[in-house]
């Protein structure tokens, strides 16, 4: 029962949360934007960003189940695991497009990796000989898109950016214990901002909206006379809202810098750099 016990919590850990970071920061830069440019004096429509985004965030564990032969196995659910974090790098290469001076739509895709980290129920530590923490390390491919809705009046501009992703995920299978790639996590994003905009840039202050529910699976080999354990782990993100703080800087009128961060609940930091022609 110790074994099973370390192996169905550790399986826990592997539920993720890997799109979200992919779309931190990807609304369409303010100082490309029609609707703040004088008359006569648009932007180049079309963009191409390369983004790296650092994000950490905890999760709520819902529901924890387990089988062995066709029974529950006691003693596990959402309340075996205190704490769930995690913690990702990505790399974005974003292209976009001012369709009208108040509308753009973008697309993108990149590489993720990341680490899931589980705190134990302290009920479940002398049973686990003393483990309070299990990791697993995770990489994968994010694609996505979305649009944005903007306006402006002189100095002052809003965004509101929508963004929809959809994650390939390979998960680090641990001894005894083989986990279910979740193939096809999705993400949606909002991001509302509100900035001032200067002749070589902007500035600007948000939020960050994430909503993602997943269900991850898998099996544990633990052999005789246990057999192979059933699990299943329903995550969600704990805290769906966060502050968001932001900034660009326009060095020609093709290349742009931007940078932004996150506070709250989800932590975040994105830097990038986007070429307009």
């Amino acid at each position: 029962m110790k074994t099973s016990s370390i192996l169905l919590a550790a399986a826990a850990t592997a539920q993720l949360l890997l799109t979200s970071p992919a779309i931190a920061g990807t609304d369409a830069p303010a100082s490309s934007g029609n609707f703040a440019e004088p008359l006569g004096a648009l932007p180049p429509p079309f963009g191409v960003s390369v983004l790296y985004t650092w994000e950490q965030q905890e999760y709520e564990v819902t529901g924890l189940r387990a089988t062995a032969h066709g029974f529950p196995v006691p003693g596990f659910g959402p309340g075996a695991i205190t704490k769930l974090q995690n913690e990702v790098d990505d790399a974005i290469v974003k292209l976009d497009w001012w369709a009208l001076p108040w509308l753009n739509f973008h697309a993108l895709a990149g590489r993720v990796s990341g680490q899931a980290d589980a705190d134990l129920a302290p009920a479940l530590w002398p049973m686990l000989g003393g483990a309070r923490q299990f990791k697993i390390d995770y990489d994968g491919d994010v694609y996505g898109g979305g649009m944005t809705l903007a306006a402006g009046y002189k100095h002052l501009f809003g965004l509101v950016t929508a963004n929809y992703t959809w994650g390939d995920v390979n998960l680090k299978d641990g001894r005894g214990m083989s986990l279910v790639d979740p193939n096809g996590v999705e993400t949606l994003v909002v991001t509302p901002k509100i900035g001032w905009k200067f002749d070589r840039g902007a500035v600007w202050v948000g939020g960050y909206y994430q909503f993602t529910q997943h269900t991850q699976s898998g099996s544990i080999n633990l052999g005789p006379p246990m057999g192979t354990i059933q699990f299943q782990a329903d995550v969600k993100d704990k805290s769906p809202w966060n502050y968001t703080v932001g900034g660009e800087y326009k060095i020609t009128n093709n290349w742009i810098l931007t940078a932004e961060i996150g506070l709250g609940g989800r932590e975040q930091v994105m830097a990038g750099t986007t070429y307009r022609f």
